[in-house]
């Protein structure tokens, strides 16, 4: 019975474009026997024939048009007509009675197939456009399948009209086309360690405002057990007129990524506790080892001992900055925040370090004293890597100049150099742990490229800004911001 409905329904075949003459032709034939035998058999009167046959005939037109396209419209049409003229003929239509059955003939005759070719056009080129959305909705589906990355794309509501079969495989499960997302929870989802609102996913929050989500990192918990890692990004997609009519997210498998960073971490971690106290007592050692050379006053010892203790003091500040890194990746970087005058403490790191600078000259602008609430060890980190950058990475002898300065409750730091520059595809990544920046004969300079990453997240545990701007063999300069306005302590 369904099939016999979807086969007689015209809505259910739009985007068919298998179109036949015979189901209206024998539909029109049974019409015009049971027709004639309602004429002849039942009603007894062969003139009874009128206006209640071109009503069914224009039905029957407009029907087989839309379901038959031009085919069905214009067959039905004809045998209309042929019917029109076997009435003439059959009921012996004489005169003028003749002549007006005639002319009627040719003139409905004319509108019906007019009807069916409007009607029939309409409805193959539905069919056309149907099948090419079919088309391209499967060119799609087929291109995102073949993707690495899970992709979920909804209507403007929110409910999924595509998944490919990587979002079903990092699910665990056949991801529910039809489900609208931000109602129910489909999977265990945490962000940061907290349980995710539903309504608060990367795709329903993109939905809500707008904008896009980039790079929202989640972990989820099959209903297997199996936990994973998954970075997500949404984005708003628009019409030519700039109304909201889908979203779309990219889903990538960042598990084996991060299982492998905390298993670096761990090492780093046990690492630099494992050689914090060697390197404590080997100060000392080497401490004594100073103080008799200077009571002997033996000068070449004391040249080659502080030397060693040179080394010792980098390798030390190494150390230092890999126990950093280890407990910004553990969230366990203490800060003990005070109210200090930054102008002083910038003035104690370039005296610090103006004797390390060799030929170079730092200058700092004074101003009018700025009062922060910070930390003032991490801050003075800050300056230290900043400073120590525009040492190693400029020529020897060329200046580095600092200013400090006030305005719009925040107060700026920048460190400006004459050294070898950024170039642009490289400026984003300079804050990244363990990148390095290489000029362009691809040589490097000292260190593991830990103390811009250190300095960001110090910066940014401060609710401030640090960035840069740069231009190739035209020098660099660094910038950082903090909030004047007192911070509670974290």
């Amino acid at each position: 019975m369904k099939n016999i409905a979807s086969y007689l329904n015209p809505i259910s075949r739009l985007g068919n474009n298998k179109y036949t003459i015979w189901f209206a032709f024998f539909t029109l034939l049974t019409i015009t026997i049971l027709s004639e035998v309602f004429c002849y058999s039942i009603a007894k009167n062969p003139l009874i024939v009128g206006a209640y046959i071109i009503f069914t005939h224009v039905a029957l037109i407009i029907y087989f048009s839309f379901r038959d396209g031009i085919k069905g419209g214009v067959t039905s049409s004809l045998l209309a007509i042929l019917y029109y003229f076997y009435i003439i003929y059959t009921r012996h239509y004489q005169g003028g009675q003749y002549t007006s059955g005639v002319e009627t003939t040719i003139v409905l005759g004319i509108i019906y197939v007019v009807l069916a070719f409007v009607i029939g056009w309409l409805k193959q080129t539905i069919d056309v456009l149907i099948e090419n959305e079919a088309n391209e909705k499967k060119r799609l589906q087929t291109i995102i399948d073949q993707l690495p990355v899970g992709v979920v794309i909804t209507d403007k509501h929110g409910k999924i009209v595509q998944a490919n079969k990587k979002i079903d495989a990092l699910m665990g499960f056949k991801f529910p086309v039809g489900f609208t997302v931000g109602q129910e929870v489909l999977l265990d989802t945490k962000n940061k360690g907290k349980t995710l609102n539903p309504s608060e996913g990367p795709l329903a929050l993109t939905l809500r405002t707008g904008k896009p989500v980039i790079d929202n990192e989640l972990r989820v918990t099959r209903k297997d057990g199996k936990h994973l890692h998954l970075q997500v990004s949404a984005v708003p997609i628009y019409n030519k007129d700039g109304k909201l009519i889908a979203a779309a997210s990219i889903t990538n498998d960042v598990t084996a990524q991060r299982e492998l960073e905390k298993r670096k971490d761990d090492f780093v971690n046990m690492a630099s506790h494992e050689l914090k106290t060697p390197i404590t007592s080997m100060k000392l050692y080497i401490e004594t080892f100073l103080s008799k050379s200077h009571s002997i006053k033996d000068e070449r010892s004391i040249k080659i001992i502080n030397r060693i203790k040179y080394q010792m003091e980098k390798l030390q500040d190494l150390v230092t900055d890999l126990l950093d890194v280890s407990r910004i990746q553990t969230g366990k970087l203490v800060f003990r925040k005070e109210e200090f005058v930054l102008n002083t403490l910038i003035e104690e790191t370039v005296a610090g370090l103006q004797e390390a600078a060799k030929n170079h000259t730092i200058s700092f602008t004074e101003t009018k004293p700025v009062i922060v609430y910070a930390d003032r060890f991490r801050l003075y980190q800050v300056l230290t890597n900043l400073l120590t950058n525009a040492i190693k990475y400029s020529e020897e002898g060329s200046p580095i100049k600092m200013k400090l300065t006030n305005s719009n409750n925040k107060a700026t730091v920048a460190v400006k150099d004459n050294g070898i520059g950024i170039p642009k595809d490289q400026q984003r990544k300079i804050f990244d742990r363990l990148y390095q920046v290489t000029d362009a004969k691809e040589k490097t300079f000292p260190g593991l490229g830990m103390g811009l990453y250190i300095s960001r997240e110090i910066i940014r545990r401060h609710r401030g800004s640090i960035w840069v701007e740069s231009e190739k063999d035209k020098g660099s300069t660094f910038y950082f911001s903090l909030p004047l306005k007192p911070l509670k302590k974290d």
